[in-house]
């Protein structure tokens, strides 16, 4: 006889011959192996997925083989208990049909005798509950457990129990810290909020009929019609001017869709695909209206702070905002810009507020979804263990929950400010719609904020005072390297969040330009600039006056495809942001004091909204009278026009000019001190290096010029030991030295900010000139050169009417006086 087989199954890797014996380990080699692994990287999210998705799929494979065995064992004992009894395949049929009946009494008390020994009771479907399932469940981890250990699919070998179950726990370890990271942005912010605090308004699914602007614009895709306008080098687009009582006359330029081609029917799941609505035209409103905020879809969290009444001005600029168009106005001064700052600020605040809201109930849906999910279904067996749910004809299926909510990142709404000042005014007025007026319970952080950004303002001299715009400019902190992030919450507001966990930035181009860094940087990021939705640019003049190229950085670093995934949700990211039809989808609102070539390229160019732009766009009455006006000092003041074709060689022509035409006549005895106002820093430099190849007396003051080197020179060029002072107009922005001694002034272009033309002209009157220079007041002269690409800054100054004589007259030259009205 062989040696008998024992009934007891021999414990894994203590004894035998085979994979056994491969798989023993001693104590040492244990811990060896332990530290081995202690110094490996973490596995990946993606490895420990993988991981789990094997081991459910070897639970699932021997389940199926256990459910298999056990219908073959029972079909074979139903058959030997049968016997002959059934003849034909109908009549089998219907005695399996028959469990519950009088006639199943012999199968039930079968099933009994074998389920018994492992435990199982034949379950009707009345008195099956919720509560046996986890004990079914339990068991047939048992059995599937067995049958593993019975095929030899088992990997571990060598691994004793308590090796595999600290395995298990640091699996669990690891999935649970996957979980925690997905979420650490979410730990930082405030108090967890309440799902039953839901209001009614954000019960509307997304592809419900809402009058809501914010679903309208943000809720559907593209048509192909549409992609195709847009998407165009030159997009067909229909103008209508439109005249509001505030912001006078508006230019609003809509997509013209037509039928492009001939395109097929649409089959299939196109069918049904709802695609966003074109823009239209905005709503004149009614200057003496109440306002319904309801009617506006404003959240009442911010109707019920809004305690001020707007004016004309805010009513239409919210009008065209609220359409979600884009905007630029060209009328911002000292007077309106807190009531523009306001009304941008509420539209911000209002469309943070919508998705956040939106955000939280799709939230809360996926959660209640996958609790729901959490209950495993009852695999798919025969009528002894459990009564099957046969599916009805016509049943559709199960479909999991759909929420498209955001955007690759979550920073939304981006504000661009050049003082820390102006940053200062807009949260504010964040805070005061948000909160209510002094309330600072649900602002995090308010207090060092208002010590970082808010500070004493610089000094102004009592004596030779500045004029009264620089000092309103320059008022506060004037610190233009900032980055502020905040993130909102149903009832909190919290300063300073991580960039990727917040929904508004408040930043300066220069502060923005130092984050994104420079192509060829190790370190650069901008992906949290990859959906932003709301653009503003506000006091852009003074952001020319600054760097226009670091805005014009940012705005070509939106909208890029991230490099790093982990701040996304793919399962949640818009259909369109995943197209990469991001910027014509994002709201641009630029606000300036006047109209420049630069702003208008900006407009054309980035400013690619799918609802339509709006411009403001000066009367005439406006424009016919000019800076020009408000010169004082009587002295005859000459318009040169250079001739050029191309925009490109406008530079070369005029420098041509001003060499061969002005400078030998300037160079005289006769006009000595002489002042060359410079608008652009490069045109500054090729005259500087000129002026020093040709040996020319010239000194110089630009806005990199120490203030020892700016009092020495200008203490020679009054007292006349330097013929020439060459002066930058960013030196003049930022400092407004009130230079003295000037007997000549030349503009080597128009300046950009049409109120220093007055201001420099006005500097030659007689208490600012040296009695001792000997020269009488009748030969002093103004001398401007423009082209043809001078419009903006020539209207400015002249009017509209002079300027496009000036432009368009035969002649080059033109003389006015100060009396001329």
């Amino acid at each position: 006889m062989g040696p008998r087989r024992s009934i007891f199954k021999k414990p894994r890797g203590k004894g035998g011959g085979g994979r056994q014996q491969q798989g023993y380990m001693s104590k040492d080699m244990k811990k060896k192996l332990k530290k081995e692994q202690a110094g490996r990287p973490p596995p990946t999210r993606f490895q420990r997925s993988l991981k789990h998705i094997e081991r459910a799929q070897e639970a699932t494979q021997a389940q199926k083989r256990q459910i298999e065995a056990e219908r073959k064992y029972r079909q074979e004992s139903n058959a030997s208990f049968a016997g002959g009894a059934f003849s034909s395949s109908e009549e089998e049929e219907e005695e399996e049909g028959q469990v519950d009946g009088e006639d199943g009494t012999a199968f039930e008390e079968l099933a009994v005798e074998f389920n018994g020994p492992l435990g199982r009771t034949v379950i009707d479907s009345a008195d099956e509950s919720e509560e046996e399932e986890p004990v079914d469940d339990e068991m047939d981890e048992e059995e599937m457990g067995e049958e593993e250990e019975m095929e030899g699919e088992d990997e571990a070998v060598g691994m004793d129990d308590e090796e595999e179950e600290e395995n298990e726990d640091e699996d669990e370890a690891l999935k649970l810290g996957s979980e925690a990271s997905e979420s650490e942005d979410e730990e930082d912010e405030l108090e967890e909020e309440d799902p039953n605090d839901l209001s009614t308004d954000d019960d509307d699914e997304d592809g419900a009929e809402t009058n809501d602007p914010y679903m309208q614009h943000t809720a559907f895709n593209l048509s192909p019609a549409m992609l195709e306008t847009i998407a165009a080098e030159r997009p067909r687009v229909e103008q209508s001017k439109l005249s509001f009582p505030g912001l006078g006359n508006v230019l609003v330029e809509l997509p013209k869709c037509g039928t492009v081609g001939k395109r097929p029917e649409p089959r299939g799941i196109f069918e049904t695909e709802r695609y966003a609505k074109p823009g239209t035209l905005p709503t004149v409103p009614d200057p003496d209206a109440p306002i319904d905020w309801k009617a506006l879809h404003v959240k009442d969290k911010i109707a019920r702070n809004i305690t001020e009444p707007l004016d004309a001005l805010q009513r239409d600029t919210f009008a065209i905002l609220n359409a979600y168009q884009d905007l630029h106005v060209t009328q911002r001064s000292f007077e309106n810009a807190d009531r523009f700052r306001y009304v941008y600020c509420l539209h911000a605040l209002n469309h943070v507020l919508k998705a956040v809201s939106k955000m939280q109930h799709h939230t809360v849906k996926l959660q209640a979804a996958k609790a729901a999910g959490r209950k495993r279904k009852k695999p798919a067996e025969d009528q002894f263990r459990r009564k099957l749910k046969v599916a009805t004809v016509g049943e559709e299926p199960t479909v999991g929950l759909e929420c498209r909510d955001q955007g690759f990142v979550r920073p939304k709404v981006l504000i661009v400010v050049p003082f820390r000042e102006s940053a200062l005014q807009c949260v504010t007025v964040l805070k005061r719609l948000f909160a209510g007026e002094g309330q600072e319970k649900g602002v995090l952080n308010w207090k060092r904020f208002t010590e970082e950004y808010g500070g004493a303002s610089m000094a102004f001299p009592r004596k030779n005072p500045k004029p009264a715009d620089y000092e309103r400019t320059f008022a506060g902190n004037i610190d233009d390297n900032f980055r502020l992030s905040i993130a909102f919450n149903r009832s909190t507001m919290k300063l300073y969040a991580k960039y990727y966990s917040s929904d508004v930035i408040i930043a300066s181009p220069l502060g923005l330009r130092m984050a994104i860094g420079a192509k060829g940087e190790k370190y650069r990021d901008y992906d949290f600039l990859a959906s932003i939705e709301l653009l503003i640019v506000d006091q852009a003049e003074v952001c020319y006056a600054q760097n226009w190229d670091h805005l014009l950085h940012v705005m070509e670093h939106l909208h890029h495809q991230p490099k790093s995934t982990e701040y996304t949700e793919f399962s949640r990211v818009r259909e369109w942001c995943l197209s990469g039809w991001s910027k014509f989808y994002r709201q641009s609102v630029l606000l300036s004091a006047f109209e420049l070539p630069d702003f208008r390229s900006l407009y054309n160019k980035h400013f690619r909204n799918y609802r339509g732009k709006a411009r403001t766009v000066a009367r005439r009455d406006q424009q016919a009278a000019g800076t020009i006006r408000r010169v004082v000092v009587p002295v005859a003041q000459n318009f040169q026009r250079v001739e050029t074709s191309t925009l490109d060689g406008a530079g070369l022509a005029r420098f041509a000019h001003f060499v061969n035409v002005i400078l030998p006549q300037a160079r005289t005895v006769a006009m000595a001190r002489c002042m060359i106002y410079v608008p652009s820093y490069f045109d500054y430099v090729r005259l500087r290096n000129h002026f020093k190849k040709e040996e020319i007396s010239f000194t110089q003051i630009c806005e990199y010029t120490p203030d020892g080197k700016i009092a020495r020179a200008r203490d020679m060029f009054f007292h006349g030991s330097k013929h020439f002072l060459l002066y930058s107009e960013r030196a003049h922005f930022f400092r407004r030295h009130r230079i003295r001694g000037v007997r000549h002034l030349i503009f080597y272009g128009p300046p950009v900010f049409p109120h220093f033309y007055p201001e420099l002209v006005n500097l030659m009157m007689k208490e600012n000139q040296n009695p001792q220079d000997g020269v009488d007041d009748a030969s002093m002269t103004v001398t401007v050169v423009y082209t043809r690409y001078d419009t903006y800054q020539l209207t400015e100054m002249v009017g509209m009417e002079r300027a496009n004589a000036m432009l368009k007259a035969p002649r080059s030259v033109h003389r006015f006086s100060t009396d001329q009205k």
